[in-house]
């Protein structure tokens, strides 16, 4: 039972390719309803967040529309965001005045329309009801609160199904709402780097406020934790070395371990050490960001240092792919600095006020208040990208 046990929580850790192409048919099928919902009733751009010319044109737009909705965050959200909002539905009290608030917007259903609204209602709560399940960063991944996560997820199935069953409005609606976005979008330049900004500026948790001390020495682990860590740690190209520091291992099973896996020995040489690197362009600021942010988020749903990293650097690596500047070792870098010293921080934009990386040390000093991230200045979506390491 123990062994099962720990099985599923080590799947917890990573994205199936399976749940990957879920994720991306499900913001194709979703956004087509987006679109045939508004065309029948324009009325509903109040309630989901986007009017049929950005939709049609987000559908005609094929590169752009492949780069956005190819990546394992959902591109829409819950219409509703609050815990309270959704007791009442599946417990059958009475109303919230934001259930109210919504009704009072809908348009008069036909019988195709409340046919159509059901089934991909149906398919987007089972879609993050399986979220929730598999991974550990489903919150980010569907853009919703770390309170509602929890309350969704103590839910039994057939609870859901039954709530969808009297629910008669659009239980999800688009993400990508902002001005900015959509100035990125009409000016082309909507980059894996841009994406990932504004799917961080649609966060709701705030990384910022999330306690980031955590030894990452001493560890004590059970062996076949160690064991399993190791592995999937290597399977990400850390080098044996960050391994080994992290984990105590025995340096020689570490290198034989990754010989076994990647058929070639360790690389050898310095580890990353430099705070400054990711300050350097703002493309590094902005991939730093994302994967500081995912790991504080791993954390607050409950996940260890070592569970928390590779959670973080599996949805890092699958969302930039080939457009990742920072490597699994410098990842664990800039995760294990903003968890044991004070030289780099999380601060939000005084614009957009999405929690970025600064620096707190010499010879980059930046205040809090007075910061502008990346995203905001424009200076993302410009960069030639290169692979950083073998795959």
């Amino acid at each position: 039972m123990q062994q099962q046990s720990l099985t599923a929580e080590f799947e917890r850790l990573q994205l199936t390719r399976m749940t990957c192409d879920r994720i991306r048919s499900a913001n194709y099928h979703l956004t087509d309803h987006l679109a045939e919902s508004l065309g029948a009733h324009p009325q509903l751009e109040a309630i989901l967040h986007i009017d049929r010319e950005k939709v049609e044109m987000v559908r005609k737009a094929e590169a752009t529309q492949r780069d956005l909705k190819g990546t394992p965050f959902l591109v829409v959200v819950p219409t509703l965001q609050d815990v309270q909002d959704w007791k009442c539905l599946t417990e059958g009290t009475t109303t919230t005045l934001a259930v109210d608030a919504l009704r009072a917007q809908l348009p008069a259903w036909n019988n195709d329309d409340k046919l159509r609204m059901f089934y991909n209602n149906r398919h987007y709560i089972w879609l993050i009801v399986e979220l929730l399940h598999v991974s550990i960063l489903a919150a980010p991944l569907l853009g919703i609160s770390k309170e509602l996560a929890v309350y969704l997820r103590s839910l039994p199935q057939h609870v859901l199904d039954l709530a969808i069953s009297k629910v008669d409005f659009p239980m999800f609606r688009w993400r990508l709402d902002s001005k900015r976005f959509w100035l990125d979008f009409e000016t082309r330049r909507v980059t894996p780097d841009v994406i990932g900004h504004h799917f961080l500026a649609t966060n709701l948790i705030r990384a910022d406020r999330i306690e980031a001390k955590q030894s990452w020495s001493n560890l004590r682990l059970e062996p076949l934790r160690k064991k399993v860590y190791s592995e999937l740690m290597i399977r990400q190209y850390c080098r044996a070395s960050t391994v080994t520091s992290l984990l105590g291992i025995n340096s020689t099973k570490t290198r034989q371990l990754f010989q076994e896996i990647h058929g070639e020995s360790s690389p050898t040489g310095q580890l990353p050490t430099s705070t400054m690197w990711y300050f350097d362009q703002p493309l590094h600021r902005m991939q730093a960001t994302m994967m500081v942010t995912l790991y504080r988020m791993a954390l607050t749903f409950g996940a260890n240092v070592p569970e928390a990293f590779v959670a973080a650097y599996d949805l890092f690596d699958k969302f930039f792919g080939p457009s990742s500047r920072i490597s699994s070792d410098r990842a664990c870098h800039i995760c294990r600095t903003m968890s044991t010293d004070a030289d780099l921080d999380l601060a939000p934009c005084r614009s957009c006020r999405t929690p970025y990386l600064i620096a707190n040390t010499a010879p980059k000093i930046e205040l809090s208040h007075s910061f502008s991230c990346p995203g905001c200045t424009g200076s993302l979506g410009n960069h030639q990208l290169g692979r950083r390491r073998k795959t």
